[in-house]
């Protein structure tokens, strides 16, 4: 699925040439739809999950003689061109058009082997769990902001030990294997049944908001030590939950157990200095976008030990 095109217009010889980057999460495809009047649309393409990552290239001809037009990452979030004839530049769209080039193949690239460092097959099979998470989190704000927070809490402990049973009858009757609990499943059973316990012993909807840290603190630990044994459990688990193939696994498990150890301060934080409805909407919109964050860091740290 196409996510976003990045359009350029540069002037070559005179001639204003059209020049598309057409990007998605596992592909990204250079077209330039007429590069001559009455000659056909040129493109080159590469797959993230099957290609070493790249710069993009063309190679089109005018009467001046043949031009290369070569697209590649700007930054994090965009793109650049250059048109080139030989060496010399005829046209680019930025001073540095190619800047994160370096960044990408890094971030893109297994330090093991050079091969695309992403197991494609690990988005589709991940899938399920992810949106399951996403849909736990929804549930828990949408009764979070109906009623109280205990009540949303019991929820949607509830729900997602009700997964437990789906998962079992559908590994036991379908044709077709869909993972609802992703590579930590019996930890996040145990993980919901203290949640669940924990919102049942407790009314007080403060004591509900410092689950999270007690939760996370409770989490944290457990990579800590897994940590302390190379990774070979909880780590090892995760790993499957990932698409990257190179991961140092006792980096993995120190690098999450940081991650648990901060989300669990900066939710106590925003439980005791903010009101509910505003930890409401951290815990539900912001605690996501830092879990990412967080979690990418600890991935690019876990992938720095060759």
């Amino acid at each position: 699925m196409k996510i976003w095109t990045y359009r350029f217009t540069p002037i070559i010889d005179g001639r204003v040439i059209p020049v598309a980057l057409e990007t998605s999460w596992s592909w990204s495809r250079l077209v330039v739809p007429e590069p001559a009047p009455g000659h056909a649309t040129l493109s080159d393409r590469q797959d993230y999950f099957r290609d070493p990552y790249r710069l993009h290239e063309l190679s089109i001809d005018t009467p001046n003689g043949p031009v290369r037009l070569v697209a590649g990452p700007r930054n994090a979030w965009s793109y650049g061109l250059k048109v080139m004839r030989g060496e010399q530049t005829l046209w680019q769209s930025h001073d540095d058009p190619h800047a994160y080039l370096a960044k990408m193949q890094d971030m893109m690239t297994s330090r093991q082997d050079g091969r695309p460092v992403f197991e494609g097959s690990a988005f589709k099979r991940n899938a399920p769990a992810i949106i399951t998470d996403i849909a736990l989190g929804l549930l828990f704000f949408v009764l979070g902001k109906t009623t109280d927070l205990r009540t949303a809490a019991l929820v949607t402990a509830c729900v997602g030990l009700s997964l437990l049973p789906l998962q079992w009858l559908i590994n036991r009757f379908a044709a077709n294997k869909i993972d609802l609990l992703g590579g930590l499943a019996l930890f996040g059973v145990v993980m919901m049944l203290v949640s669940a316990g924990f919102s049942w012993a407790f009314e007080s909807e403060f004591a509900v908001q410092l689950k999270a840290t007690i939760m996370g603190c409770i989490a944290a630990t457990c990579f800590a030590v897994d940590a302390l044994t190379g990774g070979r459990v909880m780590a090892r688990r995760l790993s499957t939950y990932l698409a990257y193939r190179d991961l140092n696994l006792r980096r993995l498990s120190v690098g999450m157990a940081a991650c648990g150890y901060t989300m669990a301060g900066l939710n106590l934080a925003v439980a005791m200095m903010f009101s509910k409805d505003t930890w409401l909407y951290y815990t539900t919109w912001g605690d996501f976008v830092v879990v990412i964050v967080l979690t990418q860091w600890a991935l690019n740290w876990a992938r720095t030990a060759r």
